[in-house]
């Protein structure tokens, strides 16, 4: 059986208007299930999406839609955040209600959301539902403690594809770089590519991250189509595919190696379009570029 708790919607900011916008649904501390209550805990792993329930504004009715969560249970436990683009596809349905008037009116009211939870009744306690508990080719799920520490994770994300990558930051930098330990804090490199600077999410944490922990963290933000004549990091497309006469589609590289020359000793990790995600990837089988281990979502 499928057990939902409302969850209100506590922030709506736009990012970039009617294309992007974060979103913040906080969780009550406990729920009344099946005539019963339980304490609600959040135990989401970074790179895990959860799954919620809003409106349909083609079809005019609730639909079931998994989001993946940019920050983390760990330092937020209850607040499930984030990123929602607008698709403009003419199926599009529950992308165009986050954008709209009336998901501001329904926050105004108070109006909550369904999130699903997972039951435990031999612990008598209720958990957020993760998409996913185990870390496949296919998605996002970060490593297990004591697994993820030894790897150079190298993220590329096209637009809202940051989204399980600064759940990843989130952790890592508040819960083990803060700690400076020796050893064992890993290092990742995020490449944010984006059309313009208006859709730079958490950018200057972002930043503000990279100069706190140059040993444990790399950030590159890339804009590909408009960018001011003082933008200090790069610009246009790290990714470029052109069609030969013979129908061939050819992959150039060239900006992604200028970002990370070695990407055959990293552990890549991808998400955003399918096209872009596709393009990269035959790209670096073309140049016979293996990184470590490579997982990605892409849509």
């Amino acid at each position: 059986m499928e057990y939902l708790v409302s969850a209100r919607i506590a922030q709506l900011q736009v990012i970039d208007p009617g294309e992007i916008r974060r979103v913040q649904l906080v969780l009550p501390q406990e729920a009344e299930i099946a005539g019963r209550r339980f304490p609600l805990r959040d135990m989401m792993r970074p790179g895990t999406a959860f799954l919620a329930r809003p409106w349909g504004s083609r079809t005019e009715k609730y639909r079931r839609r998994m989001y993946t969560r940019s920050n983390s249970s760990s330092d937020e436990p209850g607040v499930l955040e984030t990123f929602i683009n607008h698709t403009h596809r003419p199926q599009a349905d529950t992308s165009i209600w986050w954008q709209s008037q009336t998901a501001d009116e329904w926050k105004k009211a108070g109006k909550g959301i369904d999130v699903r939870v997972i039951v435990n009744e031999s612990q008598g306690i209720a958990t957020v539902y993760e998409n996913t508990v185990m870390c496949k080719e296919s998605n996002l799920r970060l490593e297990p403690d004591g697994e993820w520490e030894e790897r150079r994770l190298v993220c590329v994300a096209f637009g809202t594809g940051i989204t399980p990558f600064l759940s990843y930051v989130h952790y890592l930098a508040h819960g083990k770089w803060e700690n400076k330990k020796r050893g064992g804090c890993g290092h990742m490199t995020l490449i944010a590519s984006v059309r313009h600077e208006g859709q730079l999410m958490f950018h200057q944490e972002l930043l503000k991250l990279a100069e706190q922990f140059p040993s444990y963290f790399r950030y590159i933000p890339v804009l590909t189509r408009s960018w001011p004549s003082d933008w200090p990091s790069y610009t246009g497309r790290l990714i470029r595919a052109r069609v030969l006469p013979s129908g061939e589609e050819q992959i150039d590289l060239s900006g992604l190696h200028e970002s990370v020359p070695d990407l055959s000793h990293c552990d890549l990790r991808l998400c955003g379009s399918v096209e872009a995600c596709q393009q990269l990837m035959q790209g670096l089988k073309n140049e016979n570029i293996c990184p470590v281990t490579v997982r990605k979502e892409s849509w």
